[in-house]
């Protein structure tokens, strides 16, 4: 089912379709594949098509889109030499910040230390945005604690995209979901137990099985649509 989308005032309207296009294909309200229609876009946010395809143009640039093999838009897939390069820039880029935080003050690694400590095991499906939202903070966190623009920059190009690849599996695969939560606690716990090493295997770890567990979801996703 299609998100409901209000109308806007014109000075505000490319930013605010932006960010809810962005959102509806970042949280898979639009799945990988949707097709995005102008006209029907421009009927929902109350604007011309001139608009929407400018919007359409900017989420093209970032990946999120692409045109149709025929005409129009559509949602891109997310395709298996995609995920390999995106997860290779995640742990050549992520594991950077870590040694920053190793030597903060003792009252935010206690803060990093329990950041996943408040949800339950296994995470329940009420619960799984609240999670997915901590899982991004995260992330989030150990790149700007690298305090490199050129690096944090560099990561926010491909920031909705691990998002959307996240909300992929997270949705459907409660066991994942599960193995992500006692992953994420195991680089919390070592990075507030300031032991750097232990940090960077469990981060990379991390990674490594977020990315088997993505790769698996298409190739099942595949299998089903044929």
């Amino acid at each position: 089912m299609k998100p409901t989308i209000a109308p806007v005032a014109e000075r505000k309207l490319s930013s605010h379709m932006y960010r809810e296009l962005e959102d509806a294909i970042v949280d898979c309200s639009f799945p990988p594949g949707t097709p995005l229609s102008d006209r029907e876009l421009a009927v929902q946010f109350n604007v011309s098509r001139t608009p929407v395809r400018d919007t359409l143009h900017l989420l093209q640039v970032s990946g999120l889109v692409e045109r149709g093999q025929r005409t129009g838009w559509v949602v891109t897939q997310i395709g298996t030499q995609d995920v390999k390069e995106l997860y290779e820039l995640r742990s050549l880029l992520e594991p950077a910040g870590l040694d920053r935080i190793v030597e903060w003050g003792e009252k935010e690694l206690q803060h990093v230390g329990t950041l996943f400590d408040d949800f339950d095991m296994p995470v329940s499906g009420d619960d799984v945005e609240r999670y997915l939202v901590r899982d991004d903070e995260f992330h989030q966190l150990i790149i700007k604690a690298t305090e490199n623009s050129q690096l944090i920059r560099a990561y926010r190009v491909v920031d909705r995209q691990l998002a959307r690849c996240k909300r992929f599996v997270s949705y459907q695969d409660n066991l994942r979901r599960e193995e992500s939560l006692r992953e994420h606690r195991a680089v919390c716990h070592a990075l507030a137990e300031r032991n750097l090493d232990a940090a960077r295997i469990a981060l990379l770890d991390h990674i490594y099985q977020a990315k088997n567990a993505l790769m698996g979801a298409i190739t099942a996703s595949a299998s089903m649509s044929t």
